[in-house]
């Protein structure tokens, strides 16, 4: 009989490890975190548990392989090779949801910094500088468009209602979803992203959304708005967020991810005062390895029973 094995990438518990030889004690664990990712046999590979993409090329060889599925950590998967995983039959299974509360507080963090002058603060401290503001925002009653409600979108409507927000929820199909005030399809957003004094992002990188933010929607916003980008880059067409902070479409971007990571020391980003740059942080969650195991476990149950996994199954032709 072929070996089975689960490849363990993400680090787990003494806990976890035994909760996994409980359920799949047939199966072989890999910790890919005491060897060489060129030692692991390949061959024997089932599962995946933390995957990122490592010795995909090999895994996916010409079919010669015995990799059923995947769970990723992270909540996209743009960066795998999605075609040659659907060729292979290759379940694949997302991070989505076990970053949702640190994404969430990092919306706050950058729109806080901003409107309360935390980050000109901050800026006038390394020069010992004492200059007070005469006028500042308050998120109380404004207006928040939430472009992208998921897990991570929901956990924004859920802490803009703390602030006694209106919350606007985009999404494909115009669903309704928790916490959100108005609910409407993605298509309408140009039209409707007037009514926004805070357009937060947080679409998935698909080829439908590749610039989705660009000059015709930045164009349709009210001056002085308030973007934040805690989505995928590649969403956001650079050049066009600088045109549009110059010309008072935005009056301050706050900026997690971008086009190009890391981004570049030339870029024009580093030196606006109307711009926050985090270093792709925002994701990074106090309880990760918690989180991220409780969706393995779930659908490894799944899995091992033969039926389709609960959480977070990707569909390859939405790519998300």
């Amino acid at each position: 009989m072929t070996e089975k094995s689960i490849w363990l990438i993400q680090e787990t518990t003494k806990e976890q490890l035994q909760t996994l030889k409980d359920l799949a004690p047939e199966y072989k664990l890999i910790n890919g975190w005491e060897i060489d990712e060129k030692n692991v046999p390949l061959k024997s590979v089932e599962i995946i548990y933390g995957w990122t993409g490592q010795r995909s090329e090999e895994l996916l060889l010409d079919g010669k392989h015995n990799l059923k599925w995947v769970q990723g950590k992270a909540a996209g998967v743009d960066f795998l090779d999605l075609e040659k995983l659907k060729e292979n039959k290759v379940l694949l299974t997302n991070g989505s949801g076990i970053h949702s509360i640190s994404i969430a507080e990092s919306v706050f963090g950058m729109l806080l910094a901003y409107a309360r002058g935390i980050q000109k603060a901050v800026k006038d401290q390394q020069t010992k500088k004492w200059e007070q503001v005469d006028k500042l925002m308050e998120l109380h009653g404004k207006t928040i468009m939430i472009v992208g409600t998921g897990k991570i979108g929901v956990e924004v409507g859920r802490l803009a209602k703390a602030f006694n927000m209106k919350t606007i929820g985009v999404n494909r199909s115009g669903r309704e979803v928790a916490y959100m005030d108005l609910l409407i399809k993605q298509p309408r957003l140009i039209e409707q992203v007037k009514q926004a004094d805070i357009v937060v992002n947080i679409l998935p990188f698909t080829d439908q959304t590749h610039h989705f933010f660009n000059q015709e929607i930045f164009s349709q916003m009210k001056n002085g708005t308030l973007f934040i980008n805690v989505g995928r880059g590649p969403t956001v067409k650079t050049d066009d967020l600088i045109e549009a902070l110059d010309g008072g479409k935005l009056a301050f971007a706050g900026l997690d991810v971008f086009e190009t990571e890391p981004l570049s020391e030339t870029s024009a980003l580093w030196t606006r005062a109307d711009v926050l740059i985090t270093p792709h942080i925002a994701g990074i969650a106090e309880h990760f390895k918690k989180r991220l195991f409780a969706i393995f476990e779930e659908n490894l149950k799944a899995y091992l029973d033969g039926e389709t996994l609960p959480i977070n199954l990707i569909d390859y032709d939405n790519q998300y």
